[in-house]
């Protein structure tokens, strides 16, 4: 008379188990989904790490539907852009340091971080005169100062930016043409964007470089139209990204007075040719 009743019992905590099972699994692919579309990685690499978090995924299976977040100039928070604009299938432009300057930001944080600690050691310590630990915090604190100043406008992606209302045709391009300027944040673990236009916008040049190069940020493009009395840099090396990059960069030096023979007229297409997304 016992054995139905141990049969059921047993019975219902083999079903017990196996939701929690299930749950957990669930619980784990879609944390790892969330990794996934927060990962960085370049185009070239198949292999996905979380050494930068970055909002922008070109692999995104909904990237059609994914909503485009932007900084504005003084913000600390990124706000969304219209739900009608998504990025390009592909970058046009990766810089090929990008994880490099990530790990540089990263460690001389750290190193200015255990310098801190260092100097508060030698100043409480009575063994010790207080000017080991004023060079103890400069020394260490110097080179994330430094790292920041320098590396703080560097670009680490290009993608354009569609509107989903328009069909996608040179005249539409040409006629409102929008970047997303991908930067390092403070930390170096993560990245934000930046909204750049290009049509029309005369102030975007390159960057006269003068006798105190050593202080001034690594920047190659400036502009200052997109948001009115705040001027904009950008660090995007030359000579990378084929001829799409060589046709931004004709822009930006016809804009400067340069003529290096990239500059192409703008010509509106009569026949509607779609360009490469």
């Amino acid at each position: 008379m016992l054995v139905t009743p141990l049969r059921s019992y047993r019975r219902g905590i083999w079903t017990l188990s196996r939701q929690a099972v299930d749950r957990r699994s669930n619980t784990s692919v879609n944390f790892l989904r969330r990794k996934h579309d927060g990962s960085f990685h370049e185009s070239g690499s198949n292999i996905e790490t979380n050494e930068i978090k970055s909002e922008n995924n070109p692999w995104s299976p909904t990237l059609y539907d994914d909503i485009v977040y932007v900084r504005e100039p003084g913000s600390l928070r990124s706000k969304a852009l219209p739900s009608n604009y998504r990025l390009s299938y592909s970058p046009l432009y990766e810089a090929p340091g990008a994880k490099y300057v990530a790990l540089v930001k990263r460690l001389t944080l750290s190193m200015a971080v255990l310098g801190t600690y260092g100097a508060k050691l030698f100043y409480e310590s009575l063994q010790f005169d207080d000017i080991y630990a004023a060079v103890t915090l400069v020394s260490c604190a110097a080179p994330a100062v430094y790292a920041q100043l320098k590396t703080r406008d560097y670009v680490t992606r290009i993608f354009r930016l569609y509107d989903k209302n328009k069909p996608q045709t040179l005249e539409n391009l040409l006629e409102d043409e929008k970047l997303i300027m991908e930067k390092l944040s403070f930390t170096g673990g993560k990245t934000y964007n930046e909204l750049l236009t290009i049509t029309g916008n005369k102030s975007l040049q390159t960057v006269s470089h003068g006798s105190l190069d050593i202080l001034a940020p690594y920047a190659s493009w400036q502009e200052s139209q997109n948001y009115p009395g705040k001027k904009r840099m950008f660090y995007v090396a030359n000579d990378i990204g084929g001829i799409k990059m060589d046709r931004l960069w004709g822009i930006v030096e016809h804009n400067s007075g340069i003529d290096t023979g990239r500059y192409i007229e703008p010509q509106i297409s009569a026949s509607s040719e779609k360009t490469q997304q």
